[in-house]
């Protein structure tokens, strides 16, 4: 039988396992690859979610916009200590949670926080499907766990799981405001409210010589300004073109999360990141038209 001590930390290594599973649906690569999903998958069951689904993946830029000038320009660290070792956990799980318990970069507000108030609420108002009530229960239960996980992985301190409900709801007021008029949703509105932000945070960094945060201001405004862009020239075309194949959207996901995954690992110049990113919002709002043309061009060969 094991001594307690080991049984008591064997139930710690458990319990912060646990919540960086749960602080996963709050991270921007998660939330990213759900929407375009259901951006690319959705008209085949509905398709007023297509629109809502490029809605949401504006909001939440928005919110990464907000959140990294905040932090910039606050520029407090993240607590110092850690819940446990993670090189104590078996060897297929240990590098995943040490990278959720990552103490690189500032605290405040807690961007997965906000991630979840945006995404989660935004999708329980805007979809139609169900009752209103469980959705926003849903979206609640959304946040409430992530923020959780957050402390319990000691990576924010209460204060900024609670800034970060409040600018998130806040994010959410302005976005349902400005983002909507008597055509419909306006993503493009919110995509350049977004790079508008991300300028001043740009700024910030620049000044404060934090250059890890000038390399995620490129990469953010490159992503509203690709993402605005099209959504403004293409808007009509992309709302009526078909669902995308699962190859086709395996294929966009590896285009667009390389394009990004060297933008964030520094590979490029601010210039060439920003390039970057714009190109792989773009992959993920075009695909639907190169699957479509994919389609036709099978079709019609003999």
């Amino acid at each position: 039988m094991l001594p307690s001590s080991q049984l008591l930390i064997s139930g710690v290594d458990i319990v912060v396992t646990v919540f960086a599973f749960i602080t996963l649906a709050g991270d921007a690569w998660f939330v990213l690859v759900g929407l375009a999903l259901l951006y690319w998958i959705s008209p085949k069951y509905d398709e007023e979610i297509r629109s809502i689904a490029v809605f949401v993946v504006s909001l939440a830029v928005v919110g990464l916009a907000v959140v990294l000038t905040i932090k910039t320009i606050v520029a407090l660290p993240r607590p110092s200590t850690t819940p446990f070792d993670p090189t104590t956990l078996p060897a297929l799980i240990g590098p995943f949670v040490a990278s959720e318990i990552d103490a690189s970069g500032f605290r405040f507000p807690s961007g997965h926080t906000v991630a979840a108030t945006v995404v989660y609420g935004g999708l329980g108002v805007l979809v139609s499907a169900g009752r209103q009530r469980t959705r926003l229960l849903l979206a609640l239960g959304a946040v409430l766990f992530i923020g959780l996980s957050q402390l319990v992985l000691g990576v924010h301190y209460p204060r900024d799981v609670i800034a970060g409900v409040a600018v998130g709801v806040g994010i959410l007021a302005v976005g349902l405001t400005v983002g909507q008029d008597l055509d419909g949703l306006r993503p493009e509105r919110l995509f350049g409210l977004a790079a508008v932000v991300e300028l001043l945070g740009f700024a910030a960094a620049s000044t404060g010589g934090h250059t890890r945060e000038l390399t995620q201001a490129a990469i953010v405004v490159g992503t509203a300004v690709g993402g605005g862009c099209l959504w403004y020239w293409q808007r009509d075309r992309l709302l009526a073109a078909p669902p995308v194949s699962l190859a086709v959207s395996l294929a966009g996901l590896a285009v667009a999360g390389g394009l990004w995954v060297s933008a964030y690992a520094g590979l490029l110049s601010m210039l060439e990141t920003a390039l970057a990113s714009g190109v792989a919002m773009s992959c993920i709002l075009l695909l639907p038209l190169v699957g479509s043309s994919a389609k036709k061009f099978e079709s019609g060969r003999p």
